[in-house]
């Protein structure tokens, strides 16, 4: 059994996401208050419009891969509960002597809590993510233009990084 350590990418991405947005605060600001003209405005939008989509472009890769193992926790978790069950049902029968029963419904219902709390861990970030208002662009035909063709210059890219650790 494997746990997915997703949690460094959510994060990041929550904070490119914030930055993101601070600085199109920023630069809405400055054109407001008339410190910059509309072609340096839309010179800078440009880019934090490429830098959102390529944030929101890597949060949905992320979303993927945690819908995916909410499906492996879920399995894991039904597999780990038919186990304990299966010990449960040979204890009362006398199938199990009493010390193996103890530390394999110990180990059992440890790895059971485990995954359930990964799996809760798992939905409320997915939640999260779900529910991020996205940053309004100017330009939606433009951005959606960007995200379908390979950009020839692009900011360095953030991967989603997945680890895979053992557990329990």
């Amino acid at each position: 059994m494997k746990l997915i350590s997703w949690k460094r990418s959510f994060e990041r991405l929550n904070e490119e996401r914030e930055m993101t947005k601070r600085k199109k605060e920023a630069l809405d600001n400055l054109l407001n208050t008339s410190r910059i003209s509309q072609s340096t405005y839309d010179l800078f939008n440009g880019e934090i419009d490429e830098a959102m989509a390529e944030i929101e472009k890597q949060q949905d890769a992320l979303l993927e891969k945690m819908n995916s193992k909410m499906e492996e926790l879920e399995k894991q978790i039904k597999t780990l509960e038919t186990l304990l069950a299966n010990y449960e049902i040979q204890h009362v029968t006398g199938e199990v002597e009493e010390e193996v029963y103890q530390r394999e419904i110990g180990i059992l219902s440890i790895g059971i809590e485990t995954a359930r709390h990964e799996l809760d861990t798992v939905k409320d970030a997915v939640n999260q993510l779900s529910t991020n208002p996205q940053i309004p662009t100017t330009d939606t035909v433009v951005q959606q233009e960007m995200e379908s063709q390979p950009r020839e210059k692009e900011a360095p890219k953030s991967e989603v990084e997945i680890v895979e650790e053992p557990s329990i």
